[in-house]
């Protein structure tokens, strides 16, 4: 009975995380900075730092996210956040086919299917 339920434990848990999740994470770093001293810099609309900041933010939310650089007397320069498909999700197929760990965990629970197309972001405001 015991040992029932340590091998259930194990399979729920298995199928329970996706590879991409497992392997790269759930969320991903962004570097933002600008070249233009005193710039506020802005990930969907809420203040992250001055001149240079690290955002970390979850791959469920990273989709289509926008990155904004304000300073007074300037134009705001603004740019939206791409991804691409996290190959490393696929390795679920070896495990379930992929319909537990690509399509629930990976894609709806965790998004970390997607991943940013880059991570380094230069966002100046255009000043005259």
């Amino acid at each position: 009975m015991k040992s029932a339920i340590k091998i259930s434990i194990v399979y729920i848990m298995l199928l329970t995380t996706g590879c991409a999740s497992m392997i790269n994470g759930t969320s991903q770093n962004l570097l933002l900075r600008s070249d233009v001293k005193g710039t506020k810099l802005y990930l969907n609309n809420e203040e992250v730092g001055t001149d240079t900041a690290t955002v970390q933010i979850s791959k469920k939310n990273l989709k289509n996210s926008i990155l904004i650089a304000k300073k007074a007397g300037c134009s705001d320069y603004q740019t939206i956040v791409n991804t691409k498909f996290d190959a490393t999700s696929l390795l679920g197929i070896l495990l379930d086919f992929g319909i537990v760990t690509v399509l629930l965990v990976d894609w709806g629970i965790t998004g970390a299917i997607h991943e940013a197309e880059r991570t380094n972001y230069l966002l100046n405001p255009v000043c005259n």
